[in-house]
């Protein structure tokens, strides 16, 4: 892991066998407009409505990059063999009281199945329970997201429960699970 001032524990960059995971920044515009305008990165993110213009996908980069504070993160992924952006994944609603935080992630379809986001998540989890000093690390899956919930599941996160229609987006309500991890390994 590449660490920088302990001051920022989210503006560091993370390096995994074939990854970096590096803090997303103004020059990510176009990967981020080809990223989330496709509606295969954006199928399972019913949070909000789906991201179809350059301007909505810009504004994503925006919030992450101008967001004040520091209780939000997004790193993209870049593979290290060709510098290729994949993906992006990040820290959300961290709490420093509560030692939590909410972790949200994202692969381009030509990556995935390759191991690509287990690699990430794994680095972003090492991160969060040693440098972040969390006990308790949450992700929230559209429960027809079963590719998620496999790979959370793989990582040692456990499904706490159904979040019946949690979010509204495309005119329904859409439920979705709770999986947590604690620092402990105990569930």
């Amino acid at each position: 892991m590449i660490d920088s001032a302990p001051a920022d524990r989210l503006a560091v960059t993370l390096e995994t066998e074939r990854l970096l995971l590096r803090p997303i920044g103004r020059e990510d515009t176009p990967f981020a407009v080809r990223h989330f305008t496709d509606p295969e990165v954006y199928r399972f993110m019913l949070d909000d409505e789906p991201i179809t213009t350059a301007e909505q996908a810009a504004a994503i980069l925006a919030f992450y990059v101008d967001q004040p504070g520091d209780t939000y993160n997004r790193w993209v992924l870049v593979r290290k063999v060709d510098r290729q952006q994949i993906g992006t994944c990040g820290y959300h609603r961290w709490n420093r009281q509560h030692h939590k935080a909410e972790i949200g992630y994202d692969l381009s379809p030509a990556w995935q199945g390759q191991g690509y986001m287990r690699e990430a998540v794994a680095a972003m989890l090492a991160h969060g329970f040693t440098v972040m000093r969390l006990h308790r690390i949450e992700a929230i899956v559209a429960v027809a997201n079963e590719r998620s919930a496999h790979l959370l599941r793989q990582l040692g996160f456990v499904c706490e429960g159904v979040l019946r229609d949690s979010f509204y987006s495309g005119g329904q309500f859409h439920d979705h699970a709770l999986y947590a991890r604690l620092s402990t390994g105990v569930a």
